[in-house]
């Protein structure tokens, strides 16, 4: 769940991004904040951590992102800081790419399948579900032997569940209605 915090700072960073003109360039950046925040439980406790110093926050956050990402992407980074919000830069920066896919109708669709699939199957389901929801649709694709055959595809907070392990359950459940009844 997002926070107000987080939805202020993005709104306004990506209208900022469309009147600088620098929408493809802010939406790497973020892309590459997010996965360098994410990837480090280091950095994570050491952006919400009280006892480091401002300074000592603005340093470190220098030394990482200032080669990799435009001015303007580091302004936000210097004024988070300054107001207090370094900790929430993760979460501003999901919040950005967020209202980027919405702004480019993009959606992200979570499919999970029991084994990795071949191209010609990926590029099925892209059209179909491009087909389906009328938005370009960004595949974001995960392996679970769990589900033992079928496909799991996840739209926002909707869950199509058509796996085989879904499918059991259903039917263990409807032969216990059954038998008790």
């Amino acid at each position: 769940m997002i926070s107000k915090v987080a939805r202020r700072y993005a709104s306004a960073f990506i209208q900022t991004a469309l009147q600088l003109d620098m929408l493809e360039q802010a939406k790497e950046d973020m892309l590459f904040i997010e996965a360098t925040t994410s990837g480090s439980r280091e950095l994570q406790l050491f952006l919400k951590s009280p006892i480091v110093k401002t300074v000592d926050k603005k340093e470190a956050l220098k030394s990482i992102f200032e080669s990799h990402i435009n001015k303007e992407s580091f302004s936000l980074i210097s004024l988070l800081i300054s107001k207090g919000r370094e900790d929430y830069l993760n979460e501003i920066s999901r919040d950005f790419i967020d209202l980027y896919n919405s702004h480019k109708g993009i959606v992200e669709v979570g499919v999970t399948t029991v084994s990795v699939l071949a191209e010609d199957q990926k590029t099925s389901i892209l059209n179909n579900l491009e087909q389906k929801t009328g938005k370009s649709v960004k595949l974001n694709l995960s392996v679970d032997e769990r589900i033992r055959g079928g496909v799991i595809v996840k739209i926002g907070d909707t869950v199509i569940d058509g796996s085989v392990k879904h499918k059991i359950s259903q039917l263990k459940n409807k032969f216990a209605v059954t038998a008790a009844g």
